[in-house]
């Protein structure tokens, strides 16, 4: 018979054990050792619709909002049928649809002036300190995005974040888009390193369920404050800001 002294100084120290493990760190699970971002939890996607309303004062939010979603749309259909243009051909082609369902006459120079914003992009207010953050407590960084390797590039010079991440993972390589098991699966290869070292940083709810099928722990930085996809399971952190990727590594 176990003496209740005994038994309660077990469950003492179990829980002070417990309480000691990192934030975001279950008991028995590794401390993650990299994160993978999608590019637009560092960079402020907003921009697009800024640029749109910059040249149709009117329309530019609808066509924003249809541009965006039409982006994905194809993104998802593509990798549905096996099939694979790339973000640049994709989203040109989107831009080119939805301004023709809103009726609106779109120059070629206005077209590329839209599609070259995604090079542009100005990172979130909270990107730099955080990431600075990450690499100090020993993280390897990187971004796994749908996003061309030029746009990754363009946007990490604009707002000098060489020095912090590594070079950025574009779906490029693998000819797929996420949430493409193929998209998640360049994080393994490139850091080296088994799916349960790695965390994913995602964007988009969607984006956060297919890293977690694929086997990441994740966090999903709502930074727009959307519904939470219906479909389980659900993000390992969720919450408005890069704080929630430091507590997925237990920083």
């Amino acid at each position: 018979m176990t003496h209740p002294t005994f038994s309660l100084s077990r469950r003492s120290a179990l829980g002070l054990a417990m309480a000691a493990l990192p934030a975001g760190l279950k008991a028995g699970q590794p401390r993650l050792r990299a994160l993978a971002f999608d590019g637009f939890t560092i960079f402020d996607v907003r921009a697009v619709t800024a640029a749109a309303v910059a040249l149709f004062p009117a329309q530019g939010a609808a066509l924003a909002a249809q541009w965006t979603a039409k982006i994905f749309a194809l993104s998802w259909l593509e990798t549905a049928a096996g099939r694979y243009s790339g973000f640049a051909a994709l989203t040109n082609a989107a831009l080119v649809f939805c301004a023709a369902n809103l009726g609106l006459s779109l120059s070629e120079a206005q077209r590329r002036e839209l599609i070259l914003v995604f090079a542009h992009l100005p990172a979130w207010p909270d990107a730099g300190e955080r990431l600075e953050k990450m690499r100090q407590a020993g993280l390897r960084l990187t971004f796994l995005s749908n996003l061309s390797e030029a746009m990754l590039e363009g946007a990490m010079r604009a707002n000098g974040l060489h020095g912090l991440m590594e070079p950025p993972l574009s779906t490029d390589r693998v000819r797929a888009f996420k949430p493409a098991p193929q998209a998640y699966a360049m994080a393994c290869e490139h850091f080296a390193m088994p799916r349960e070292a790695i965390g994913f940083v995602a964007f988009g709810g969607w984006d956060a369920l297919g890293a977690k099928w694929f086997g990441y722990r994740t966090a999903w930085i709502n930074r727009l404050g959307v519904a939470a996809e219906p479909l389980m399971p659900p993000a390992d952190a969720t919450g408005p800001d890069l704080g929630v990727a430091m507590r997925l590594a237990g920083i």
